[in-house]
């Protein structure tokens, strides 16, 4: 003890739940056993809404410096990296039982869609363009199909993608005798 008191603690320390613990003297001292209670305060770990991935380039807002349940603190590194995927870990200002945390921001590859078009002939019926590229970019095509002319179509991917605004010439030819 602090008075120079030997003895034993019981139950055996438990850094897991909060307990009562009694110690108990020596014998031949003159010292009364005594109680004293260790509170266990669980460690809370910061909690912040997911961020979904951004495309190369995007300029995006800073991360929140207090999280969803009320901790404030700092990020490292403090700005966000719109060229490649990092990891950022939150540090508490301050606080007892407060945890770091990490959270990753995924950088998506821009893409360029392609497509299989084939030219046609004069007049020849074509099927609508196809909404979906080889790499799974959908989007929709501009102006409306011209089967009498040769004409360059865009295709613009439809938001939330990370894919470029491209274009496909389908040649119309005559057709021969």
């Amino acid at each position: 003890s602090n008075e120079g008191f030997t003895g034993s603690w019981s139950p055996e320390f438990d850094s897991n739940i909060t307990t009562t613990y009694t110690f108990t003297p020596d014998d031949d001292q003159c010292a009364a056993s005594t109680s004293i209670t260790v509170d266990i305060i669980p460690i809370t770990i910061p909690t912040f809404s997911s961020i979904d991935p951004i495309c190369i380039g995007d300029i995006v807002g800073a991360l929140p410096t207090t999280s969803n349940n009320g901790i404030t603190g700092t990020w490292d590194p403090a700005t966000i990296n719109n060229t490649t995927t990092t990891t950022y870990t939150f540090t508490p200002n301050s606080g007892i039982c407060v945890a770091p945390t990490t959270i990753e921001i995924i950088v998506l590859q821009q893409t360029t869609p392609t497509f299989l078009i084939n030219d046609i002939c004069i007049g020849e019926t074509i099927s609508p363009l196809p909404t979906f590229s080889q790499e799974g970019v959908s989007g929709n095509w501009t102006p409306a199909i011209n089967n009498l002319n040769t004409t360059t179509y865009t295709f613009t991917p439809d938001p939330g993608q990370c894919a470029d605004i491209t274009t496909e010439t389908i040649q119309v030819n005559p057709i021969s005798t």
